[in-house]
């Protein structure tokens, strides 16, 4: 390879000032892409639990996996409330009720996906976990006409294969950082307690609406006068992101 060198004294001074902003432009624009390059780690996909923000916002969060006598009355709440939330639904249930499915999408609420069972660390197959995701995103594809973009473990557990598979699927990971525990059928003031007493803005509130937990309609209305009276506006996931960037921890 030759290399050639450019005497500056030999250069006229107007042609000078042209190759010196060259150059300096070419220096420029290769150290912005170098700047703008993401790192693996930058890039690797992360479980956001709740949204790094000050302002007083909140996500509600239900997960279904089985059963149609909650859902119709948690969405009758949220209807009478005027509120949209953030539904993650086992592809299985909305296969056997794709009214209920259909409903959450034409009352406005954001749908996504549940993985109803542990993901073991080591014994897991990207590959083969990708395909079973990729699997759950059409079936509820058919069944309501919307491709969820967001998934979790209804369970609570997850690690890397998962977030991997995940993301090569086109899901991002969504868990929570507020358990209301709903699920163990505590009482409602117990419920309403576990949500009210621990939010904190940003915060991703779990609940649940199959039919185990048989308590979460009744003290829905009530809990969210207690957000509300404690200035917390109640929206989506996808909302809740627009006030700040999502976080894990």
């Amino acid at each position: 390879m030759k290399i050639f060198f450019i005497d500056l004294f030999k250069i006229k001074q107007p042609l000078k000032a042209v190759l010196l902003i060259a150059i300096t432009a070419l220096v420029f624009t290769v150290a912005l892409g170098q700047a703008n390059r993401v790192s693996p780690v930058q890039a690797r996909a992360q479980a956001i639990c709740r949204a790094q923000t000050s302002h007083k916002v909140a996500a509600l969060t239900f997960n279904i996996n089985w059963g149609s006598k909650v859902p119709g009355p948690v969405l009758d709440i949220l209807k009478t409330q005027e509120l949209q939330a953030t539904f993650f639904v086992s592809s299985a249930w909305a296969q056997k009720y794709p009214g209920l499915a259909s409903r959450i999408i034409n009352e406005g609420h954001e749908l996504g996906n549940c993985l109803d069972r542990q993901v073991i660390p080591g014994n897991t197959n990207i590959a083969e976990l990708k395909e079973e995701l990729l699997n759950i995103k059409e079936v509820t594809y058919q069944v309501t006409g919307v491709k969820p973009n967001l998934i979790r473990i209804a369970h609570g557990g997850w690690n890397e294969q998962f977030l991997s598979a995940a993301a090569e699927a086109g899901y991002t990971v969504v868990q929570w950082d507020l358990n209301s525990l709903d699920i163990q059928t505590p009482g409602k003031h117990k419920i309403i307690n576990n949500v009210a007493g621990g939010v904190q803005p940003g915060s991703i509130i779990l609940l649940n609406a199959s039919d185990t937990a048989s308590q979460t309609p009744g003290a829905l209305t009530e809990l969210i006068a207690a957000l509300k009276s404690e200035g917390y506006e109640l929206v989506t996931v996808s909302d809740l992101l627009k006030y700040g960037q999502g976080v894990t921890s």
